[in-house]
Order: C-alpha cells, then structure tokens, then sequence
C-alpha cells in the first residue's frame, strides 16, 4: 500500500472523519445536471471535481477519435497513454473524495470508487454524443440518449444515498498496469543495489 493509499484508508477509517451532515455533501458533490455541464465544460466555477470531470469528458472523446481514427491521431497520443491519464484522473478524484465525501462504516458497500463513477458517466456522455453526432441510425441515437439518461438517473440516486448514508464508496485501485510498473520499479531497484554489492552475493 502507497504512502497516499494509507493516509487516505487512516482517513476514511479515522471516527472523527465521519460526516453527519448531509449540507456538508451538498456543498462538495455535484448534482446530475451539474455533473454533465462540467463534463460538457460548460461550468466555470474553480472546483476540482468540475476539472476533473472535464478533464475525464476530453480524454474519453479523445479515446474515442484515437480507436475509430488510429491513422489521424498524433503520434504521442496513444490509447494506453489515454488511458494511463483517465486512470490518473480517477485516482485524484478518489483521493479526493476519501476527504470531502460522506462516509458511513455501517452502509453497504458500492462495487465503484467515486473516480470511477465520475469517469463511467464521463465515458456515456462522450460515447452518446459521438453516436448522436455521427451515426446515420436513429435507433442507435436514440438507444444511445436513452441509456445516458439512465446514467444520470443512477448517479443521482447514487448521490442521494451517499447524502443519506446508506452507501459506503470503496477507496479505488490503480489496476493491475500499475501495480506492475511499481513491481517493475522495485525490482530494477533491487538489481542495481545488488550489483552495488557483489560481495554479499559471493560470500566474499
């Protein structure tokens, strides 16, 4: 577990981090409406959660464009770097919510880390925008619209049962990319302070 992993689980385990009141969560969580306007990028307030939320929107519709488009994309802008950025997003958004979203130990548990459920909405909105945009089906422009609308309506009841407590949201993991690359680090480090001591490998 990182440095920042433990201070967020000793912040969201602490009792006296544990919020009672709900106008503290109104103040801090974004409404559905609000949600898809900061995805849009069509708020302006200085929040993080707004930033992030239009951060999570462009790099989906670049995710998008960069797997329909793979011949018209810049070098540099690959799909696992889009990815790598999203999953950077989703950990910010969860270090953040371990501090200013309301916490209840006896709630049932919900399968998704806040992150993840602000990049989940972030990632219908670009998908049905793009469908909306650029396919010739009604049927699947209107599918599309549809089930945006049933992800507002499941994060806004999701953000009505944070508000009142019946939901505990689980810290995030970073997936298995990155606990490779951190395994890969480790080792490197391993191998070069060896080599340092080549004494205590010989016996000598």
């Amino acid at each position: 577990m990182s440095t920042m992993d433990a201070g967020m689980a000793a912040a969201r385990d602490d009792p006296a981090n544990e919020r009672d009141d709900p106008a503290d969560d109104a103040t801090f969580l974004l409404a559905p409406d609000q949600l898809l306007a900061a995805i849009a990028g069509r708020l302006t307030e200085p929040l993080p959660l707004i930033a992030w939320a239009r951060e999570l929107g462009d790099l989906h519709a670049a995710l998008i464009s960069a797997v329909l488009n793979p011949l018209r994309r810049p070098p540099d802008v690959t799909e696992a770097a889009l990815h790598a950025d999203i999953a950077k997003v989703i950990d910010k958004i969860n270090s953040w919510a371990a501090f200013y979203v309301r916490h209840s130990r006896c709630a049932r548990r919900h399968t998704h880390s806040f992150g993840e459920v602000i990049s989940h909405v972030a990632k219908t909105y670009a998908e049905a925008w793009w469908t909306v945009l650029h396919s010739d089906c009604e049927d699947l422009r209107h599918s599309a619209w549809v089930h945006l609308g049933e992800v507002r309506e499941g994060y806004a009841q999701l953000i009505g049962e944070i508000r009142a407590g019946r939901v505990q949201l689980p810290l995030g993991w970073r997936g298995i990319r990155h606990a490779r690359q951190n395994d890969s680090t480790s080792t490197n480090q391993e191998t070069d302070g060896d080599e340092e001591r080549p004494g205590e490998l010989t016996g000598s």
